[in-house]
């Protein structure tokens, strides 16, 4: 494993994706400037957008903006899959992650899927997954393909849209009564989407959803 390691770095190096600086997705320099939340959890600040919040608490770990903005739409958008691991340590170091039963992520519509290739929540939530020694299960389908969130400039219509487009696998029905589930999301900025698909699984009666997000726009 080591020489395949040597032989990877020798021949497929690695720079930070912010100055072009040989070694990790960011260097030193680049991370250091990361704005990272000084109080990680951000229910308040998003619960008063909603009649009823279905997630039980919501950790955010940084600010949408610079390096890290770089970094996750190079995953999401540029077929950068080799991100997720690094995302995901970034993760465990920065936030308090409370025990929990399963992970699990956003799901993307089937041919939103197919077009991508892979699942940007789901790649960091298998990481963390060995990080963290918790199970990690594809419980939720998307039953319609909708425009991206960040397209909907409406605040009101981001979050109608998203009711009832969300449902639990068949097989897990049975499996997600009474568990605490860590849902991973990469970048959030009302939390309509998080919440449709906490109601989905409260609606199965799991425990305890918390939000487990890498940025946000949220001041």
């Amino acid at each position: 494993m080591q020489i395949k390691n040597f032989l990877l770095e020798l021949f497929f190096p690695e720079f930070c994706l912010n100055c072009q600086r040989l070694g990790p997705p960011l260097c030193e320099n680049c991370y250091h400037g990361l704005q990272f939340y000084s109080s990680q959890n951000k229910i308040s600040e998003v619960k008063t957008h909603f009649r009823e919040i279905y997630f039980d608490d919501l950790l955010i770990m940084a600010k949408f903006a610079g390096s890290l903005m770089k970094l996750l739409k190079a995953l999401k958008y540029h077929n950068s899959k080799n991100l997720a691991p690094f995302l995901a340590k970034m993760l465990w170091r920065h936030l308090i992650i409370p025990p929990a039963d399963l992970i699990s992520f956003i799901p993307l519509h089937p041919r939103k899927l197919h077009l991508r290739g892979y699942n940007q929540g789901q790649e960091i939530a298998l990481e963390l997954g060995k990080i963290l020694q918790i199970p990690v299960k594809n419980l939720l389908e998307k039953t319609a393909n909708t425009k991206a969130q960040a397209q909907i400039k409406n605040q009101q219509k981001r979050l109608q849209r998203m009711q009832g487009i969300f449902q639990v696998r068949a097989k897990y029905l049975n499996f997600i009564k009474n568990k605490r589930i860590l849902l991973i999301d990469d970048v959030l900025t009302t939390g309509a989407t998080l919440n449709a698909v906490s109601q989905t699984l409260k609606e199965a009666h799991t425990k305890a959803i918390i939000g487990l997000i890498i940025a946000s726009k949220i001041e």
